[in-house]
């Protein structure tokens, strides 16, 4: 068995997806799919494979790597997935991501969650099928304009913030037409649960 096959067997056992993998080693959504189906790149990087090894649990070599005495092991941090309704794929209820990478993100790793987007709400900002980071909030974290995640009555989903400080109300906008915006509301009438700082696009 190949590294290529050994990696697509890995994904399809633990019901994941090409593009959630691709975007675990902080890459776009397509590399792991195109690695695997278009043969490109030739072989992953060590450090790729290395990461792959700690997420799956499999030896290094399985995937093409050196032995594991030898194999660069990053430092990484276990990152909870929000529920986000409406997904065909079934969702992973925590993810391990890139230490080194998220602390490039914020200086606050441990308070990140994953969002991913369902519905078309926030198109063309964001796409059905998208993942978002947010940093959530604590208690003396200020609002400014931008987008963040609010919790509704049974789901958590992403919606532009706008501040009218004059009158201490926020508006809560999607960026479709279609769907319905709250505007001037209080403050305190809107769960808003943390503030996006990535956005990871869905590739077709």
């Amino acid at each position: 068995m190949t590294p290529r096959q050994a990696l697509d067997d890995l994904i399809r056992e633990r019901e994941e997806t090409y593009a959630a993998v691709s975007r675990l080693l902080g890459r776009n959504s397509a590399y792991i799919q195109q690695y695997i189906k278009r043969g490109t790149p030739a072989r992953l990087d060590q450090s790729d494979i290395a990461q792959l090894a700690l997420h799956f649990d499999v030896p290094a070599k399985l995937l093409g790597g050196k032995e594991s005495p030898s194999t660069p092991r990053r430092s990484v941090i276990t990152v909870s997935v929000i529920e986000a309704k409406g997904m065909e794929i079934p969702q992973e209820r925590s993810r391990i991501v890139d230490e080194a990478w998220l602390r490039r993100l914020c200086n606050r790793p441990a308070g990140l969650a994953i969002l991913p987007i369902a519905g078309e709400a926030m198109q063309p900002t964001l796409q059905n099928g998208d993942e978002v980071i947010i940093q959530r909030l604590r208690s003396d974290d200020a609002l400014h304009d931008g987008l963040y995640a609010v919790r509704g009555s049974s789901e958590t989903f992403v919606r532009r913030i706008a501040l009218d400080p004059t009158k201490n109300r926020i508006s809560v906008l999607t960026d479709h037409p279609s769907y319905p915006s709250w505007n001037g509301v209080q403050r305190k009438a809107i769960n808003v649960v943390g503030r996006v700082i990535w956005i990871g696009s869905q590739v077709s």
